[in-house]
């Protein structure tokens, strides 16, 4: 038999497989847990001796194994050799590729794919490293065969069903440093900036997009005491976007991305400023106050980026945002970098509470990440140029600014 024809069953078989397989595989043939809530592990009796092999061996995942079959499934959905079925809406749109996302979810939250011996013998990249791949995959490929009006319905359920994966899971062992994680935020924070990373989210507005509604989705499921969030979110959106309009409507005249990329930075603006107005109610509960503030700033961060990559036209070269699309942006990040300030200045007896010490140290790295790349804005500058050649705007200049040089 010729290489070609080898070659030609082998896609022919691999095109068989469904995105279902992924989930099945992750928890029969790698034991993995993959059920809602905590793992449950069976009690050892007391009494009862066990040999240390058998411990050992029910404890022992195999990382290298679980790391090429994750590099396999990457380069499969890569080429769309999965097919994703439900793409009606009667079926649930793309059902297996949320179930596969949900699946890689819980499996990145494992313990043994941190604590394996093996998981970095004798491969270039370690185990942790693939996964933000596979599951980029996984969403462009969705993105690829779903109908393209239903993707975003996709995402949207799909976010849903990750964050619900990560809810009600149980606290850190004693002395660990989650012990005090009562309610589980931690694992959320994790998955949020784990599962798709930034990197990898500014070169696909897919990703980017679906890290945008997990990130959001997530902020309000750790946030769960504003009551109001879309009230907040588009009176804010409001305010960003108003220059944006020409005439008295409300409706807001920008581009569909545009629109999610200032969602997204609004949306973290809104948690870092309740945050701030109750911060002795965040105090209480410290694991929750570090898993908000990494979510909100995963959030902003992603709608930077969403920005980003969605602001440069391939065909042209130029910039497609308007100036006062750029300034829309650059307020809400120029608030978000005060919020930070303001936020880590309540940060107090980070000696005694690490968790507040990794608040700190997060929003020092977040603001100085948001005041290197939101870039200046020219409302101030539109502003004087409308108002140049006006006497009486000239009048009522401050004495002090007319003898200034």
């Amino acid at each position: 038999m010729s290489m070609t024809s080898k070659v030609t069953q082998i896609c022919l078989f691999l095109k068989k497989f469904k995105i279902d397989h992924i989930a099945l595989c992750l928890e029969n043939d790698f034991g993995l847990w993959l059920k809602p809530g905590p793992a449950v592990f069976p009690k050892v009796e007391p009494g009862i001796k066990t040999e240390e092999k058998d411990i050992k061996d029910a404890s022992t995942l195999d990382a290298v194994a679980l790391k090429n079959f994750f590099v396999l499934c990457t380069a499969l959905l890569d080429r769309d050799y999965f097919c994703i079925a439900g793409n009606g809406a009667e079926n649930g749109v793309g059902k297996g590729a949320t179930s596969a996302l949900v699946s890689v979810t819980r499996a990145s939250l494992d313990v043994g794919l941190w604590t394996s011996d093996s998981y970095s013998s004798g491969c270039a990249r370690m185990l942790p490293s693939v996964i933000p791949d596979l599951s980029a995959s996984i969403v462009k490929s969705a993105a690829r065969q779903i109908a393209k009006e239903c993707v975003e319905e996709w995402m949207t359920n799909t976010a849903e069903s990750v964050v619900e994966s990560c809810c009600n899971l149980a606290a850190g062992d004693p002395g660990s440093t989650d012990a005090d994680d009562a309610h589980g935020n931690l694992p959320l924070a994790t998955v949020v900036t784990k599962l798709l990373t930034r990197e990898v989210a500014e070169f696909s507005s897919d990703v980017a997009l679906m890290k945008m509604y997990l990130a959001e989705r997530a902020l309000r499921s750790c946030l769960h005491d504003i009551t109001d969030w879309d009230d907040k979110v588009k009176e804010l959106m409001d305010s960003r976007c108003r220059e944006l309009s020409n005439d008295d409507s409300d409706e807001i005249p920008c581009t569909e991305m545009f629109f999610h990329a200032t969602h997204a930075v609004v949306t973290a603006e809104v948690g870092l400023e309740w945050i701030e107005k109750h911060m002795e109610l965040m105090m209480q509960d410290k694991s929750r106050f570090l898993a908000a503030v990494q979510i909100a700033g995963e959030c902003a961060l992603v709608g930077v980026a969403l920005f980003r990559c969605t602001n440069l036209d391939n065909e042209t070269g130029k910039f497609k945002y308007s100036t006062e699309e750029n300034d829309a942006i650059c307020e809400s990040l120029t608030n978000l970098e005060d919020l930070c300030n303001g936020v880590k200045m309540e940060c107090r007896a980070v000696i005694a509470y690490p968790h507040l010490r990794r608040v700190k140290e997060y929003l020092t790295r977040l603001g100085k990440s948001i005041g290197g790349t939101r870039g200046i804005s020219s409302k101030d500058q539109r502003k004087r140029m409308r108002e140049q050649g006006s006497l009486d705007s000239w009048i009522a200049r401050p004495f002090d600014s007319l003898n200034s040089p």
